[in-house]
C-alpha cells in the first residue's frame, strides 16, 4: 500500500474508483479521512468511470456490479448477494480479485495457509468499523452536550431574570392588595356612616312632614267666629301660632380618603414565567382555592366511595371543582391543575415522593386522609388488630404498611379523618386535622327509603312477617373478635325466640361465609335460624339493611383500633329504617341516644336485654328506627359535609380567614345538640303508593275545617308539578272532614304518586300534626298547607326550583283574601310592587328579619334534612301558634339559609274561625306563646307582642 500511495504522490492520479451511490453515502467520512490522515495525497478517489489506471473499484450493495476482471472490485454493504467470484472479508466488505493481480491474489486464495490471515483481516476490518461508528456517535454526543450546556446556561440566566420580575410583581401585588383592603374598609365605614345619616335625615323628614300637615290642617280649619270673639274679650290675649318645623338641609356625604393605586402596565408581548417556588399564573390566591384533587390510594375498595367520591361531590356543592384520580396514575398535569390535594390511604413510595415534591413546587396544599388508625406502626399487633390473624397477614408487613402511610402523612400540610379518636392520633404528627365523617349521598338515601317503603308496602318486613331478622353486615373477615362479643347473647336469643333469624353474608362466587363460623361454637345447632345472604355491591347495600328489623354493630370496647371506627353501620341501618344495637365505643356513645335512637350494649347481659327488648316490642322498635333516621339525616348529610369541607379549605387561607374559620368551627362545636323531632302517635286511615319517586310532598294539617278542606285539596291536585305526594294529617276533627278527605283521595289516586291520610290518636296541636306529616313524607322537600288556605297552580314547581342545594326553606308571597275577595291593605300597611292588596312574605330573606318578629308564613317549602336538624316543630299546646316562627329562628341559629320566591303563589284565608283568631291572638294565650318563644330564642326583640286579630 505504501508503494501505491507513493505512486499516487508522484503521479497525482486517482487510485480508487467509487460508484456514485457509494460516494454520496461516504463523502463526508472520506473528506475527514483525507484531511486527517492522508493530507499529502491528491486525487485518491474518483467517480469518473473513464479513468484509467485505478487500482480498486468500489461499489455499494445496491449498485449493479460491472463484470470487470482487470481491476480489483470491492462491494460495501450487508445485503449483497455473495457471488462465487467474490470473497467476503467481513459482513459488510466483499472483494473480487482479478487473476492478473498477484499482489492481492492471496485474498481470494482458499488455501489453509491463507485462512488465518483472512480471518485476522476480517477482525481488523470489523473492529475498525465499530470504532468509526463509536467515534461518530461520540462526536455527535459531544456536540449535543455542548449545545445543551449552552441552552441550559441561557435558560438559567432567563429564569433568574424572570424570577426577579416575579418577585417584583409579588411585592407590587402585596402593596396593591393592602391598599385595596384599606380602601375597601374605608368605603365600608363611609357607607355605614352614610346609611346612618340617611336614616336620621329620613326620620327628620317624616317629622317635618307631620308638622307641615298639622300646620296645613290648622290654617285650613280656623276656629269658629264665636270662639275667636270670646278669645278677644279675654285678657290678656295670647293668640296660638303653631311652630314651624325645622328647615332641613341636605348634608354632604362623608368623603372617603382612598389611597391612590399605582399604575401597573405590562408589556403585552412579554411572557412572565415563574420558578418552581412561584405560584401558577392562573392559580387563585391562598384565600381563593377552587380546585380539589382527591388521590385514592386504594381505588378498588368500598372506602373510596365514602372518602373520595362522596367528599368530592360535597366539595362541588360547596363551590369547588373536584376530581378523583388513582394514586398510581397521578401526573404532573393533575398536580398543576389542583389547588389542594387530598390523599386518602396513600402509601409512601418514590412515585408519591415525586407527587409531594411537585405539589410543594406548584404551591398545592396537601391533606392526608384516613378512616382507620393506620399511621401508628406499633399498633400492628394481633392483640389489637384481629384482622391480621383472620386474613393471614403478618405483623411485619402490616407495620411496614402503617409506616409508609405515616411517611406520607408527615410530608402533608394537614390531616383529615372520620372520628375524634382518629383525629387525636393524627395530632401527634400534624396539629391541624379536619373532622370529615363518613356520610351518605342522595342516591343511597333514596335507595334506602324506597327499599323500606317496598318492604313495608309489600308485607316483606317485620310489619307483615312473623320473622324477626337480626343482621350483621360485615363484608370482610376482619371482625371475628368484634362479632364474638355479641355471639353468646345472639345464641341465647335464638334459642329463646324461634321466630328470630340471624342474617349473615357469604361470598357470591365461592359461597363461603365471610365470618369464620368455626370460631363461634355457640352457634352450633342453630343453623336452621341462620339466613344466608350473598354479598352485594355498596350501591345495593341499602336493600339488605331494609330487610333487617335489627342491625348490630359489635366492636371490642377499649381496643384503640376499634374505638376509632366510624359510625357508618349505624348510619346506613338508620337510613333504611332498621333499629340498631351497637357497642359503646367513643363515636357510638356520642351519636346514639341510648333507649331513644338505639341501644348501647357491652356485656352479654346488655346485648341480651337490648335484643329481647326490641324483639318483643315492635312499637318501640319502629319508634327507635324512626328516631335514628331523623337523628342522622342532618349531621351525615351532603349539605352538612359541604359546610365542613368549605370550612376546612378556608383554613388554608390568610390569617384573617383562618381566624374566622376557627371561630366558626369552635362555635358550632359548642352548639347544643337538638332533640329528635317529637312525633305524636297516629293511625293510617288511607294509603296509596305507586312506589315511584316524587320530589315534593304537600302536607295539609286539618282540624274541623270541613268547610274549606276540599278547596285546599283541589288546589293541590291542580299543581303543575306532575309527580307529587300528598299527606293529610287530621288532628282529631269532629266535623266529618275525615270522611270528606278519604272519599276525595279514593277518587284521585291516579293524580298522585303517594296518598296518605293520617289521624293523630290524641289531639296533638299544630306542631305535633306537622311533625306527623313531615315524618310520613318520603321526599326531600315538603310544602306545608293549612286546610283553610289555597295553593296557586305553580306553587310546588316554582318553590321546588328555588330549593337548590343547601337551601333549608323557600317561601312565596301570599295574598290575603276573605269572603269578599282579596283583602285590602290596612291603614298602617304600605302597598308593595307585587300587589295592591294585603300580602305576606314580601320581605327578602335575611335571618335578622326575625329579631323583631315573624315575616314568613307557615306555607313554605321545607327540606326534610333541615327540619330534622332543627329538631322538628315544637310540640306544646300551651304555646301553640308560633311553631313556624320558632322553626325559622332555629334555622337562623344553625346558619341554614332560606330563599324568597318573589311571586304570589298561595292565598291566605282570613276568617273568624281560623286558628290564629280563635287561639294564637287571644291575649292570655299569646302572652304564653311570646314567653315560650323568648325562652327558646333570647336574641329576639319582638315589636308587636299584643294580640292582633286577622279579619
Amino acid at each position: 500500500m505504501a508503494s501505491l500511495f507513493g505512486k499516487n504522490k508522484s503521479t497525482n492520479k486517482p487510485l480508487i474508483l467509487l460508484s456514485h451511490k457509494l460516494e454520496r453515502r461516504i463523502a463526508i467520512q472520506l473528506g475527514e479521512f483525507q484531511k486527517n490522515f492522508t493530507s499529502y495525497l491528491r486525487n485518491t478517489f474518483t467517480t469518473d468511470t473513464e479513468t484509467n489506471d485505478v487500482l480498486l473499484s468500489c461499489y455499494c450493495s445496491e449498485d449493479t456490479i460491472p463484470d470487470r476482471i482487470f481491476v480489483a472490485t470491492l462491494v460495501v454493504g450487508k445485503n449483497f448477494y455473495n457471488q462465487t467470484q467474490f470473497t467476503s472479508l467481513s459482513d459488510c466488505i466483499h472483494v473480487r480479485i482479478p487473476h492478473q493481480d498477484s499482489t492481492l491474489s492471496f485474498l481470494s486464495d482458499a488455501s489453509e495457509s491463507t485462512y488465518p490471515f483472512r480471518q485476522k483481516l476480517r477482525q481488523i476490518l470489523t473492529h475498525d468499523l465499530e470504532g468509526r461508528l463509536a467515534k461518530n456517535t461520540l462526536s455527535t454526543t459531544l456536540k449535543n452536550l455542548q449545545a445543551a450546556e449552552t441552552a441550559t446556561h441561557a435558560l438559567r440566566i432567563e429564569s433568574r431574570l424572570f424570577s426577579e420580575q416575579v418577585e417584583d410583581f409579588k411585592s407590587k401585588n402585596i402593596s396593591i392588595s393592602k391598599k385595596l383592603t384599606n380602601t375597601r374598609k374605608q368605603l365600608e365605614q363611609s357607607y355605614a356612616a352614610t346609611q346612618q345619616d340617611i336614616a336620621a335625615f329620613n326620620a327628620k323628614l317624616i317629622s317635618s312632614h307631620t308638622a307641615l300637615e298639622a300646620l296645613k290642617d290648622f290654617l285650613q280649619h280656623p276656629a269658629p267666629l264665636w270662639r275667636r270673639l270670646a278669645r278677644a274679650l279675654r285678657t290678656p290675649f295670647v293668640p296660638y301660632v303653631p311652630t314651624l318645623p325645622e328647615t332641613l338641609t341636605l348634608r354632604d356625604f362623608r368623603a372617603c380618603n382612598t389611597e391612590t393605586l399605582p399604575d401597573l402596565i405590562l408589556d403585552p408581548t412579554e411572557t412572565v414565567c415563574s420558578d418552581a417556588s412561584s405560584p401558577k399564573e392562573d392559580r387563585p390566591s391562598s384565600t381563593g382555592i377552587k380546585r380539589i384533587l382527591f388521590v385514592a390510594g386504594e381505588p378498588h375498595t368500598p372506602g373510596v366511595v365514602y372518602r373520595c367520591h362522596r367528599n368530592a361531590e360535597a366539595a362541588r356543592h360547596a363551590g369547588f371543582e373536584a376530581r378523583i384520580q388513582d394514586c398510581a396514575v397521578v401526573s404532573y398535569d393533575d398536580i398543576h391543575w389542583a389547588d389542594v390535594m387530598i390523599l386518602w390511604r396513600v402509601e409512601y413510595s418514590g412515585h408519591v415522593s415525586t407527587i409531594l415534591d411537585l405539589a410543594r413546587q406548584e404551591g398545592v396544599r396537601t391533606i392526608f386522609d384516613i378512616d382507620d388508625i393506620i399511621i401508628v406502626p406499633h399498633y400492628a399487633r394481633v392483640d389489637l388488630i384481629d384482622g391480621i390473624r383472620s386474613t393471614g397477614e403478618n405483623e411485619g408487613s402490616v407495620a411496614r404498611l402503617f409506616a409508609d402511610m405515616r411517611r406520607t402523612f408527615v410530608r402533608c400540610d394537614h390531616g383529615s379523618t372520620t372520628t375524634r379518636e382518629l383525629a387525636r392520633a393524627m395530632h401527634e404528627v400534624r396539629p391541624v386535622v379536619h373532622l370529615l365523617p363518613n356520610t351518605y349521598d342522595k342516591p343511597s338515601l333514596h335507595r334506602a327509603r324506597l327499599s323500606r317503603r317496598l318492604h313495608e308496602g309489600l308485607n316483606l318486613s317485620a310489619a307483615g312477617d312473623t320473622l324477626i331478622r337480626i343482621g350483621y353486615t360485615t363484608g370482610t373477615r376482619t371482625h371475628q373478635r368484634d362479632f364474638a362479643t355479641a355471639v353468646p347473647a345472639i345464641a341465647h336469643v335464638l334459642k329463646m325466640r324461634p321466630n328470630v333469624r340471624l342474617v349473615l353474608f357469604r361470598d357470591k362466587q365461592s359461597q363461603t361465609s365471610i365470618l369464620a363460623m368455626e370460631e363461634f361454637p355457640e352457634l352450633r345447632g342453630l343453623g336452621h335460624q341462620i339466613e344466608w345472604r350473598e354479598t352485594v355491591p355498596l350501591s345495593d347495600l341499602p336493600d339488605e339493611f331494609a330487610r333487617l328489623d335489627i342491625s348490630i354493630a359489635p366492636l371490642e370496647v377499649g381496643n384503640v383500633f376499634c374505638e376509632a371506627k366510624s359510625e357508618i353501620k349505624f348510619l346506613e341501618a338508620s337510613l333504611a329504617g332498621s333499629a340498631s344495637v351497637v357497642s359503646p365505643t367513643g363515636p357510638f356513645k356520642r351519636l346514639v341516644r341510648h333507649g331513644e335512637t338505639g341501644f348501647l350494649a357491652d356485656t352479654p347481659e346488655e346485648w341480651t336485654t337490648a335484643l329481647l327488648t326490641l324483639i318483643d316490642n315492635p312499637g318501640l322498635r319502629q319508634r327507635m328506627a324512626r328516631n335514628a333516621y331523623h337523628d342522622v339525616l342532618w349531621p351525615f348529610s351532603p349539605q352538612a359535609q359541604a359546610r365542613r369541607i368549605k370550612l376546612a379549605f378556608s383554613s388554608l387561607g390568610s390569617d384573617e380567614d383562618v381566624a374566622e374559620t376557627g371561630e366558626l368551627v369552635l362555635a358550632r362545636d359548642r352548639q347544643e345538640r337538638r332533640n329528635v323531632p317529637v312525633i305524636p302517635e297516629s293511625e293510617t286511615l288511607f294509603h296509596h303508593d305507586t312506589f315511584a319517586e316524587a320530589d315534593v310532598t304537600v302536607v295539609i294539617t286539618s282540624y274541623n275545617y270541613s268547610a274549606y278542606i276540599l278547596d285546599a285539596l283541589n288546589s293541590v291536585s291542580a299543581q303543575s308539578l306532575s309527580q307529587l305526594d300528598l299527606i293529610v294529617v287530621d288532628d282529631g276533627s269532629t266535623d266529618g272532614s275525615v270522611d270528606l278527605v278519604r272519599i276525595w283521595m279514593e277518587r284521585n289516586t291516579s293524580r298522585f304518586n303517594r296518598l296518605l291520610l293520617r289521624r293523630s290518636v290524641r289531639n296533638a296541636g299544630l306542631g305535633g300534626a306537622r311533625n306527623i306529616g313531615m315524618d310520613a313524607a318520603e321526599t326531600e322537600y315538603v310544602l306545608h298547607l293549612d286546610a283553610d288556605n289555597l295553593l296557586r297552580p305553580e306553587a310546588c314547581e316554582k318553590l321546588h326550583a328555588a330549593m337548590t342545594f343547601g337551601i333549608a326553606y323557600a317561601y312565596p308571597v301570599i295574598q290575603c283574601f276573605n269572603e269578599n275577595g282579596p283583602a285590602p291593605i290596612k291603614s298602617q300597611e304600605k302597598a308593595t310592587d307585587i300587589s295592591s292588596f294585603a300580602v305576606m312574605g314580601d320581605l327578602p330573606f335575611h335571618p335578622l328579619n326575625f329579631v323583631g318578629g315573624n315575616h314568613v308564613d307557615a306555607m313554605a317549602m321545607v327540606a326534610k334534612w333541615a327540619w330534622a336538624a332543627a329538631g322538628g316543630y315544637y310540640v306544646s299546646r300551651e304555646a301553640m301558634g308560633w311553631e313556624d316562627f320558632d322553626l325559622w329562628c332555629v334555622f337562623a341559629e344553625l346558619g341554614l339559609p332560606g330563599r324568597q320566591v318573589r311571586e304570589i303563589l298561595a292565598d291566605y284565608r282570613e276568617h273568624s274561625y281560623s286558628m290564629t283568631n280563635m287561639s294564637t291572638e287571644r291575649a292570655a294565650h299569646k302572652a304564653r306563646v311570646v314567653e315560650y318563644i323568648k325562652s327558646r330564642h333570647p336574641w329576639i326583640n319582638l315589636t308587636a307582642e299584643a294580640p292582633v286579630q286577622r279579619l
